[in-house]
């Protein structure tokens, strides 16, 4: 399994142990080569998703229109819903329009998924942005070795 990363990742995740390679993806920003049309990881950060769901709405719906055509997308967020309802980040954005539009999409897209990583397992925010962007990273390689496992498989 090789790990696709959008060339335009500033500073992409780091999988160790995982051959990796940069090319131009026109949906997601985490894939598996000779997969690149069937499931992608999007990344953002707490700052990048109230962007997106707010004054760049317009573009991040026509990515998640795109990912329909994917057997499987998710949108990994380095933080937590508790980071939006505290107001912890730049954009003037309500926290009620973040976490609506993360709550709601997924009913309108069939193949969306929002993970929060900067939250444990129980739900709690993780404080420390290092082990959040850690958990970001360590989830979306697990989304990606499942959903190549089991699209390998199918190729059986």
């Amino acid at each position: 399994m090789i790990i696709v990363v959008d060339q335009r990742e500033k500073k992409p995740f780091d999988f160790p142990g995982v051959e990796t390679k940069e090319a131009h993806l026109e949906t997601g920003d985490y894939t598996v080569e000779g997969f690149e049309d069937r499931f992608a990881v999007e990344r953002k950060s707490i700052d990048d998703l109230t962007k997106s769901v707010g004054s760049d709405r317009n573009r991040f719906e026509a990515e998640i229109r795109r990912a329909q055509a994917f057997d499987e997308f998710a949108v990994v967020i380095e933080g937590s819903r508790e980071d939006i309802e505290d107001h912890n980040y730049f954009s003037m954005i309500h926290p009620n329009a973040v976490l609506g539009t993360t709550e709601k999409w997924p009913w309108k897209y069939d193949r969306l998924e929002f993970i929060w990583a900067g939250e444990d397992e129980e739900g709690n925010r993780i404080y420390d942005l290092a082990e959040a962007k850690e958990q970001a990273a360590q989830q979306t390689l697990r989304l990606l070795d499942r959903w190549y496992l089991k699209a390998a498989s199918d190729l059986f």
